[in-house]
């Protein structure tokens, strides 16, 4: 999780700057960015910006709509949405820009007390959204393992408890980077404006940013990877369990149930399954830097800043806040019908509904027919 003036990067959406001069490295490394190159970036920043901002949005006002979808996972859910909001509105528009610029000086510097503060909030509010997001996937992961694993225990978890905990996360993340208003700030190389963060004259830059950025990155990836194989694990080994011996005692309706709980657990563990699927290559890319070689620059070109392997690892990452809402809205036929509403104005529930009250009024015309023929006395016949 540390960057240089040229290219911003980050382990957790954010980009923890170095020196310029750090970045004076091999020089076999470099390379002309090609227009297509510049382009496809660009175009897979969009789309995730577009689909994130859009999705997100839907997903909130869905939840916010249906009074039904107010309940269990749901809660963590929507505070996964309202946090992922922040990525399409902070962090991609500078991404956008830095690549369509060629340029990675920061664009509003005058008055400098309004580019201060708009380079804090931007990384600050990027970093808090991946980490509430990170600790919303393990409250969705504890809900399912104590609704499955430890059931007489579920009762505990109200609808307070839930709410508090989704409070827990905001403060936690807001605390945690709590230190960007005094490190993140502008400082300016060479007659332009660089958005960096410097942990002098305070602290020992070096030291306090291999410190900082370690525990993040452990704290928040890795042990949460763990926790989330965990718990998953033991869900599917209880569930398959309870399977066998349940197969045969369920009644129609207690099948019904168990089908349903099946259905919220196959959603959050396809939530679970994205989170990992977005976060290993920055997690290869990070634990690269930090154990492997020390945070020096590495000697494998395809290694370093701009280069393949790290536009793919934080493309990945990013676009954690785009899938989300996909995997909702796939998984989930409550989200999705909901979604319909929202989209039609209330019309496709009641055309739903319509459907419905049709087909029973023919299967009660079809009873009552095939009844009255029933009670129809037979022909007599003569001998």
């Amino acid at each position: 999780m540390f960057a240089n003036t040229s290219d911003s990067w980050s382990s957790m959406n954010s980009s923890l700057a170095k020196q310029d001069a750090r970045n004076v490295t091999d020089r076999d490394c470099t390379h002309a960015v090609s227009t297509t190159e510049e382009a496809v970036k660009t175009l897979a920043y969009f789309a995730i910006l577009l689909v994130s901002f859009v999705g997100n949005i839907l997903l909130v006002l869905v939840i916010y709509k249906n009074r039904k979808l107010r309940k269990s996972i749901n809660y963590f859910v929507f505070s996964m949405a309202v946090s992922d909001l922040f990525t399409p509105l902070t962090i991609m528009p500078i991404k956008i820009v830095e690549i369509i610029s060629g340029s990675h000086f920061w664009k509003v510097d005058s008055p400098q007390i309004l580019g201060n503060i708009l380079c804090k909030l931007c990384y600050f509010l990027a970093d808090v959204s991946l980490t509430v997001s990170i600790q919303s996937v393990l409250l969705i992961s504890m809900d399912r393992f104590i609704a499955v694993v430890l059931p007489f225990s579920a009762k505990l978890i109200s609808s307070k408890v839930r709410l508090t905990s989704i409070l827990c996360t905001w403060i936690i993340a807001v605390a945690v980077h709590a230190p960007y208003f005094y490190a993140f700030r502008l400082i300016t190389f060479k007659t332009k404006s660089y958005c960096m963060l410097s942990w002098a004259p305070a602290f020992s830059h070096e030291e306090t940013s291999k410190r900082y950025i370690t525990a993040i990155f452990i704290t928040f990836v890795i042990v949460p990877i763990c926790l989330l194989a965990l718990a998953y694990g033991s869900i599917a080994w209880t569930l398959k369990k309870q399977f066998k011996k349940r197969k045969q005692q369920l009644s129609c309706h207690q099948r019904q149930r168990d089908r349903q709980f099946r259905k919220i657990i196959r959603l959050s563990a396809a939530i679970m399954m994205a989170f990992i699927f977005c976060m290993i290559p920055q997690l290869v890319f990070l634990f690269t830097h930090v154990f492997l070689w020390n945070w020096e620059v590495p000697p494998i070109c395809i290694f370093r800043n701009g280069n393949a392997i790290h536009f793919s690892a934080t493309f990945m990452m990013y676009s954690w806040s785009a899938i989300n809402p996909c995997i909702c809205f796939v998984f989930n036929k409550n989200y999705s019908n909901s979604l319909k509403n929202v989209l039609f104005f209330g019309r496709f529930s009641r055309m739903k509904f319509d459907l419905k009250d049709n087909q029973l009024k023919g299967t009660k015309m079809t009873s009552i027919h095939s009844l009255r023929s029933s009670q129809t006395p037979p022909h007599s016949t003569r001998l």
